[in-house]
């Protein structure tokens, strides 16, 4: 195990034997926690969906976008990636932020800036304004992810998250059919006198802005704001939780401070740095990559969509299977192999476009498995404030891999004309990641041994 998280198999949680029990009919664990997903996870679900959408609508964009504004592979690379940037500089206040006010006000302005600076970049006029508002999107977007993962470590004990992350990867994988809708809206061309990759900004940028107002009104910052639940359901997943984060830590607290200087999130940065390299540079060139293949624009999108959707499957198998054992090292291990593997395939068969196109398909089922696994880990070794400033540490340092996945692949398709030794760049990032976490779980052993 990567951590010391309790593991309490499939059935229902109950109370600890000694802890009170309330008077009156038991509580059914599995039921509450099933209520809460309920009303939770499909509003998150649909909020992650934006987010992508809003991530990846460049990468659409620059179909008709980069030759209309003159932009070069290298200059797009740079303005697609520089958003990590200031993503990562703005991340550890936001958390600091989320931790003071709560998930429910920050992730709703969140949501809110995100969306209004997405319209706005519908209106840049070159490789420069382009670049500046990626950066302004970067700063309005610091803290949405850790800030939700950080929501549902406060709803979830701990053998019921490997299921709310996999619903989350889930709809991630959903976003995208987001892309033939873009490439779809290229054809509004000319309405209104904008072109049809301004109108993929704007139409893009409108759910964030509603979204917002829709997590203003149905988030909850702990279970005893939940009106949803009885009074005996809000005071039993309280206490799970409170037990819970009392036995991941042996009865220390952690500070916010704790989760900055924690060595293990240091290593998991180093991971997610080669995460984001792989999944960005993918995602943000996959629809110029099967372009250079010959496709038309409408095969494309839908091309480009079928990784993430065959990944649904396979991805939701392998988190339950890892709630089932409450082992995660071993199953990031093998996703992360397995979209080595599948770049690998891609980049040695891009000359052959079916072969490279299976491929995609592989490294995408690897790619959004090892993602849905690898967000589940920190809280198996850290909680509350800590928590909080752990995710905000990863999910920003480890975004850098996000800035240099895109700029290095357009480095290598000005140098060389082609796309092959990216791919296999991405490749090799995945298969650093997959050896990286063996050497987290060798950390956790001896922190676990010393601390015994």
């Amino acid at each position: 195990m990567l951590g010391p998280e309790q593991h309490h198999g499939g059935g229902a949680l109950s109370p600890a034997p000694s802890e009170p029990v309330e008077t009156g009919p038991p509580v059914d664990g599995a039921a509450v926690v099933r209520k809460v997903a309920r009303h939770f996870l499909p509003l998150i679900g649909v909020c992650y969906i934006v987010l992508y959408l809003d991530r990846l609508n460049i990468g659409v964009a620059a179909l008709t976008m980069n030759d209309e504004l003159g932009i070069s592979a290298t200059a797009f690379g740079f303005a697609a990636g520089v958003y990590f940037w200031s993503y990562t500089i703005c991340e550890p206040p936001s958390n600091w932020v989320l931790s003071k006010v709560g998930a429910r006000k920050w992730i709703s302005r969140i949501m809110l800036t995100w969306g209004l600076v997405t319209i706005g970049t519908a209106f840049v006029q070159g490789a420069t304004s382009l670049a500046v508002m990626r950066i302004l999107l970067g700063v309005a977007e610091a803290g949405f992810s850790p800030g939700m993962l950080y929501f549902v470590s406060r709803w979830f004990p701990h053998a019921r998250r490997g299921m709310a992350m996999s619903w989350i990867v889930t709809f991630i994988c959903l976003s995208g059919l987001g892309t033939p809708i873009m490439t779809h809206l290229l054809a509004l061309d000319g309405l209104l006198g904008l072109s049809g990759w301004r109108w993929i900004f704007i139409l893009t940028g409108v759910p964030a802005v509603l979204m917002a107002g829709a997590c203003f009104l149905r988030l909850r910052d702990t279970p005893s704001e939940a009106g949803f639940l009885t009074p005996p359901e809000r005071a039993w997943l309280s206490r799970t939780l409170e037990n819970q984060d009392r036995e991941t830590v042996g009865h220390e607290k952690h500070s916010f401070r704790r989760g900055l200087a924690e060595p293990r999130v240091l290593l998991l940065v180093a991971v997610f740095l080669c995460v984001t390299f792989s999944l960005n540079g993918y995602q943000l060139w996959i629809a110029q990559m099967l372009k250079s293949f010959g496709m038309t624009t409408t095969a494309v999108g839908w091309v480009a969509a079928l990784p993430p959707l065959l990944a649904i499957g396979p991805m939701v198998w392998w988190m339950r299977h890892s709630d089932r054992t409450g082992e995660r090292g071993w199953h990031f291990f093998a996703a992360a192999v397995t979209a080595a593997v599948g770049f690998l395939l891609a980049a040695l068969s891009i000359s052959v476009p079916p072969l490279a196109v299976a491929g995609f398909c592989i490294a995408g089922i690897g790619l959004y498995t090892a993602m849905a696994v690898f967000i589940t880990i920190p809280a198996s070794f850290l909680t509350g404030a800590a928590l909080a400033a752990g995710f905000g540490v990863i999910n920003g340092m480890g975004n850098l891999g996000g800035y240099f996945g895109p700029q290095v692949a357009g480095l290598i398709k000005d140098a060389t004309g082609g796309f092959g030794l990216a791919i296999a760049a991405f490749g090799a990032a995945m298969a650093i990641a997959a050896l990286l976490i063996l050497g987290l779980k060798r950390a956790t052993r001896r922190a676990v041994g010393a601390s015994a």
